[in-house]
């Protein structure tokens, strides 16, 4: 048989696409069914194309992401492979108000009016970038995997998707860096929001004149993350009040050495885990944080070993109380340590290996 037309991947869909899939079709009578069947989708969203997106299902993912990275307090983070999922469709005629339902995490939790914090992120988005706007009445959908309180960035996710929403609707056109400026009218630190949005990993902070400020690193591929999440919660504000208002110089010189190497430890060629495990100490957050946290230092202080030679480092989730470890191989076995620190001091927890995420929050369009 002839070849199919393999530039359909790479245009959007036009007649003369459906005309090749006939031929084609025509040429190869055993995919015929098939050949068919796509020049009809192609013809579909052709239609779809001129006559806009109204009625089209809207579905953005959001990774869950860890902040903090141990040295790099309020400005490193990282994204994971465990993302929320949002559909959204055009409200019925008549509706005057945008809903949400939650299946997953929360579910009980999340308010399911305007006043969710998804649908308060969109607002701030088209308040900076498009006034005098308004958003269509819909009705969402959200799968959240990611749970509340416990240092995976379940707010970072939301107000991401907030603004994506937004952008998508409204069809905006904003670039990642106005997109962020406006999540960080819901959050003023961007250590989760950054990682959300982008992807992979990133150093972020903010400008004088109150803009943000990123750069992506990498994470070595051999290094995975294992995730341990205790069952109780931690709010982020009880987590910054325990902070002190000062720190010492040789505090802070302390983390200003780790943070300025630990980007390029984890993103050489030559996985140096000694340095990383060495940059992952941290003097201005961690240690107020462990009485917060039973497990805590037990997780910070578990060796690398020659009984455990693929532990990398440890560090604390964002404000927790979820903890992170950075490992190379036997990822499980890592885990139960950690859960082992866990159950002594008579806190359940449950574990999960997850990859970093390439990308960050996505936005398809569809007819259903």
């Amino acid at each position: 048989p002839t070849q199919p037309p393999h530039s359909l991947s790479l245009f959007p869909p036009t007649t003369a696409m459906a005309s090749k899939l006939t031929e084609w079709a025509a040429a190869n009578p055993l995919v015929a069914g098939v050949a068919a069947a796509a020049a009809a989708s192609a013809s579909v969203l052709l239609v779809s194309k001129l006559v806009g997106r109204a009625g089209s299902v809207l579905t953005i993912t959001v990774p869950a992401t860890t902040a903090n990275l141990a040295c790099g307090f309020d400005a490193f983070g990282a994204a994971f492979e465990f993302r929320m999922e949002l559909r959204t469709s055009p409200a019925p005629p008549g509706n005057r108000s945008t809903t949400f339902t939650y299946t997953g995490e929360g579910a009980e939790q999340a308010p399911t009016g305007e006043d969710n914090l998804i649908w308060r992120s969109a607002l701030a988005c088209v308040r900076m970038h498009a006034p005098g706007r308004e958003l269509p009445k819909l009705v969402i959908k959200v799968h959240n995997p990611v749970p509340f309180g416990r240092g995976l960035g379940s707010s970072a996710t939301a107000i991401v998707a907030g603004v994506m929403l937004a952008n998508e609707q409204l069809g905006l056109g904003l670039t990642h860096r106005q997109l962020l400026d406006a999540a960080l009218e819901m959050e003023n630190h961007p250590d989760n929001l950054a990682p959300a949005l982008y992807g992979g990993a990133v150093a972020s902070g903010v400008g004088e004149d109150g803009k943000s400020m990123v750069r992506p690193f990498c994470i070595h591929p051999q290094i995975k993350a294992v995730v341990l999440i205790p069952e109780f919660e931690v709010e982020t504000k009880k987590a910054r009040e325990v902070l002190p208002t000062a720190y010492s110089r040789s505090d802070a010189v302390y983390n200003i050495q780790r943070a300025g190497l630990l980007p390029l430890a984890l993103s050489s060629r030559v996985l140096d885990a000694a340095l990383i495990r060495e940059c992952m100490k941290d003097r201005l957050h961690q240690q107020y944080r462990a009485p917060l946290i039973p497990g805590l230092v037990e997780c910070l202080n578990l060796p690398h070993t020659a009984n455990h030679p693929h532990l990398v480092a440890t560090a604390l989730s964002g404000a927790g109380p979820t903890i992170l470890s950075l490992g190379t191989g036997d990822l499980r076995g890592i885990g139960g340590l950690m859960s082992g620190c866990m159950e002594a001091k008579g806190v359940k927890s449950r574990v999960l290996v997850l990859p970093f995420a390439c990308s960050g929050a996505t936005a398809k369009w569809s007819l259903w």
